[in-house]
């Protein structure tokens, strides 16, 4: 949910100048290295841990992008893209592994439709 979120408020925002699209998108991804560290430190799943991992590394290129003129804007998008990838597989294998293990969703019990019995 988290996520989809930051998505949903990034494609929101990317109509405005890239100065100011830069200061936005490196403050979202600390929010959600925020975010994260708490789920990591709250929970014992082993995926937020490398989640927050990989946004911190994030936002440390889009401050280093920032502040290093010399630095190409494609080499600084280039690796929050590489980071990027990492926190979607990272959070898919979270699933699979889970699914794998066979434990039961967290969800299992709960009505997601009302059944209507047979006239």
């Amino acid at each position: 949910m988290v996520l989809l979120l930051d998505f949903l408020i990034g494609n929101l925002t990317s109509e405005w100048p890239f100065r100011e699209l830069l200061m936005l998108s490196a403050a979202q991804d600390f929010a959600l290295m925020m975010i994260f560290g708490w789920m990591a430190l709250r929970g014992d799943r082993w995926w937020p841990i490398v989640v927050t991992a990989s946004l911190t590394l994030s936002v440390l290129a889009r401050v280093i992008g920032m502040l290093n003129p010399d630095l190409s804007v494609y080499a600084t998008l280039s690796a929050v893209l590489g980071f990027w990838i990492l926190i979607y597989v990272v959070v898919l294998a979270g699933v699979g592994e889970r699914w794998l293990a066979g434990e039961k969703p967290v969800s299992g019990a709960a009505v997601w439709r009302r059944r209507h019995p047979a006239p």
